[in-house]
């Protein structure tokens, strides 16, 4: 009796040991009160997808700081590396190729250049599973509404930063993103 009770200890140690992010069943994201409001500084790791009438997918880095941010999108094996840079001048793209372009309106050059909107200013908080200060906000299940787009955040997970999304849909219309956070920093 006393080693089968042993075994099923050890199996289920085992198991727990399989599993190596603990993730939150049900987190009221931003309105929890134990959620830090004022992260200035992060860093995520994860994918990206983006579905239109096209679907587009790459893996993220992006590294935010009250100074800016710098996003890494890039394919597999490294192909087709884009480097974009926001700060108080604006943003700047390099495409990978030798070629730079810039500009001081941020989310239009994003529509620009990739032809439909994606709010990238609005995601530096979105990504955070909160919504903008003092613009105004609908309550979802496990998300919110704001500036017509749908965020939904859901397994949560304990970081070094505090409690943080580990996947995000923003939605408007028939654009459709989706980010996996695989790792969370400072």
């Amino acid at each position: 009796m006393i080693n089968r009770v042993v075994s099923v200890i050890i199996l289920l140690l085992g198991l727990s040991a399989c599993s190596n992010v603990n993730f939150l069943e049900e987190q009221e994201g931003w309105q929890a009160k134990a959620i830090n409001d004022d992260i200035n500084q992060w860093s995520l790791t994860g994918r990206l997808l983006i579905r239109t009438d096209e679907v587009l997918n790459a893996n993220i880095n992006w590294q935010h700081s009250k100074e800016g941010d710098t996003l890494s999108l890039y394919g597999l094996l490294g192909l087709g590396k884009k480097k974009i840079v926001i700060n108080k001048s604006g943003i700047s793209l390099d495409n990978g190729s030798g070629v730079k372009l810039s500009s001081d309106n941020v989310d239009g050059f994003i529509a620009q250049q990739i032809g439909f909107v994606v709010p990238l200013t609005a995601l530096r908080r979105w990504v955070l599973g909160r919504p903008l200060k003092n613009i105004d906000v609908v309550k979802l299940n496990n998300g919110f509404e704001q500036l017509g787009w749908q965020v939904i955040s859901s397994r949560y997970k304990k970081t070094e930063i505090g409690v943080l999304p580990h996947k995000l849909k923003v939605r408007r219309d028939k654009i459709k993103l989706t980010l996996i956070i695989d790792r969370w920093e400072k």
